[in-house]
């Protein structure tokens, strides 16, 4: 059923649904598969179909591993990651840090995937930024990140690996940004463009945040779409000016990873994103009290004495 799914002659296309199209999307409402079902290809065709989208490119199954998170991206942690290496590799990895590299074997299939579908698009080799530590848990007070804790979070530059990045431009990588407030700058191409929309198109992304503007330039192009349902993986956030933070839902086999709230239904593109660019209301002045992150047990037993 999920090839038939995305064999539709252009002539359908332009006609509207068939019946046999018809069909088969009442089956999915009546049948959803698990949202986090990542077993199979026809699994993650069902569930992009859901979404409001098309899957293209090959897709690695999550079958299972030994491979265990605890807790929430922002307080959390992940026993038994697996490392990004980019040796021998067309892509490059960013060294803003040493041993940010490590992620959850469904990430690491995930980006496996993404590569090999961009390079079928005709873009570049990828940039791949900041994932996690080895065992997860905060970067430290000195970093800016407030999540990658748990190996479902990578940072993916608006910066191809095309023309070769040196091991100097590496560990210094210079941030490529495609918007300053509300101006669209020269760098937000088309390839860019289509690399977000690949990046949101995947079923394992629970969200992506990006800079509001982004968001704004995203739904001008591709909102009048019929399969413009990744838009709303989309979540505009402050900074995200030169990158695009991809998290990944939490896999089925993880019962201790707390996941967000869902995003909201629809594209995201009417108030909900206009609201980012009206004058700030004035507020009483109060002192903010910071929200205290409290890890799960597991992670504090896990990361005693971590350095790394």
């Amino acid at each position: 059923m999920a090839l038939m799914i995305t064999a539709c002659s252009s002539s359908a296309q332009d006609e509207g649904e068939t019946a046999r199209e018809y069909t088969q999307s009442i089956l999915l409402i009546k049948n959803p598969p698990a949202y986090n079902d990542f077993s199979s290809l026809s699994r993650a065709l069902e569930l992009a179909t859901l979404q409001g989208y098309k899957y293209h490119g090959p897709f690695t199954p999550y079958t299972g591993s030994s491979t265990r998170i605890y807790g929430t991206t922002s307080a959390g942690c992940i026993a038994g990651a697996d490392m990004l290496t980019d040796e021998h590799q067309d892509f490059q990895l960013q060294r803003w840090a040493k041993g940010r590299n490590y992620g959850h074997p469904m990430m690491m299939q995930y980006l496996q995937d993404l590569r090999a579908r961009t390079a079928q698009m005709g873009l570049p080799p990828l940039l791949i930024g900041d994932i996690s530590r080895s065992l997860g848990g905060p970067y430290g007070p000195r970093s800016n990140h407030a999540s990658h804790n748990t190996g479902i979070d990578v940072d993916l530059p608006f910066d191809f690996a095309a023309p070769r990045k040196s091991d100097e431009e590496l560990r210094n990588p210079r941030d490529v940004y495609i918007v300053r407030g509300s101006t669209i700058k020269p760098e937000f191409t088309r390839d860019i463009e289509l690399y977000i929309k690949a990046a949101a198109s995947d079923p394992r992304v629970d969200r992506i945040f990006v800079a509001p503007m982004i968001k704004k330039r995203m739904c001008a192009v591709f909102e009048g779409d019929k399969d413009n349902g990744f838009l709303r993986k989309l979540r505009p956030w402050f900074g995200h000016q030169a990158h695009m933070h991809v998290r990944l839902t939490c896999p089925f086999d993880s019962p201790e990873c707390i996941t967000q709230a869902p995003v909201p239904e629809g594209t995201g593109c009417g108030y909900e994103l206009e609201s980012w660019f009206l004058p700030p209301q004035s507020q009483p002045k109060t002192t903010a009290r910071k929200k205290q992150r409290i890890m799960p047990a597991k992670c504090a037993s896990l990361l005693k004495g971590y350095s790394n």
